[in-house]
């Protein structure tokens, strides 16, 4: 009776071996993940007006000749323009202004335990609570969603670059005073550089924020943005151009992930 558990045991692991091999390798990968959406793809269109009625759920291939519609005369490009216009001027505005504070606070120690308490407080604020405002003040136009996101992108980068500074050898910034180094150079020269990489992890982090803050500002309040256009399809009960709102989401966030990945991937190496 024993040799059976065991033909079974090394059979089992062949499977398992073949199947490792095939998603190890890159044209296996892409199969195998083709496979999943396909499946789930040809799941929904056959569900669609079958198992679920197509008020809720609409169907891939409406969805599809939707997208192909609004690209063809062009009424996703504004939309499309403004959620990028948005999350890029708030993610400049947000990170020039968060580096700038986690450089300051990081150089004052003694300002720093004085203010910490408030700057936490308002992190620890939701800021999906400060839309609302943002638009009574600035408006259902682009600038509150620029201040959403440059509010949302700010303590991301605060936090890094002071954790960086926080994580500087004290030895080394020690010696170099001690050779006579001044305050103006320790800076520039030991504490600047060894707080860019974390600078950098920050503003990786912050992309996806960013996104997410300006789709969700418009969804609060707007007159242009794919935010807007699914909160306009929703408010007409229309699934179809929802879900097409959404997959233009899926498809930008997965770009920009895919992006970042590749940008940390090559400089990885490096450190």
């Amino acid at each position: 009776m024993a040799p059976r558990p065991m033909s079974m045991t090394v059979s089992t692991g062949g499977q398992r071996g073949g199947f490792a091999a095939l998603v190890t390798t890159l044209p296996g990968l892409i199969i195998s993940r083709f496979l999943i959406l396909f499946g789930f793809l040809a799941f929904w269109e056959f569900a669609s007006d079958r198992l679920v009625s197509k008020f809720w759920v609409s169907s891939p291939t409406r969805i599809f000749h939707l997208l192909v519609t609004w690209i063809g005369d062009g009424s996703l490009w504004p939309h499309l323009e403004a959620t990028l216009t948005a999350m890029g001027l708030g993610y400049v505005i947000g990170c020039a202004v968060g580096v700038s504070l986690g450089l300051a606070l990081g150089f004052l120690p003694m300002f720093r335990q004085v203010i910490m308490p408030y700057v936490s407080g308002l992190y620890a604020l939701p800021k999906i609570a400060l839309a609302p405002l943002l638009v009574i003040v600035l408006g259902i136009d682009i600038g509150s969603k620029v201040a959403l996101v440059a509010v949302t992108t700010v303590f991301l980068l605060f936090y890094s670059t002071l954790d960086g500074i926080r994580d500087v050898d004290r030895d080394l910034v020690q010696t170099l005073r001690l050779m006579g180094a001044s305050r103006s150079e320790v800076i520039r020269k030991v504490l600047i550089p060894a707080t860019l990489p974390w600078i950098f992890t920050g503003m990786r982090v912050a992309v996806r924020y960013s996104f997410t803050a300006a789709v969700v500002g418009e969804l609060i309040a707007a007159n242009k943005g794919v935010g807007y256009l699914i909160e306009a399809n929703a408010g007409l009960y229309d699934a179809t151009g929802v879900f097409a709102g959404v997959f233009v989401i899926v498809i930008l966030s997965v770009a920009m992930t895919e992006v970042l990945t590749r940008v940390e991937g090559k400089k990885a190496p490096n450190h």
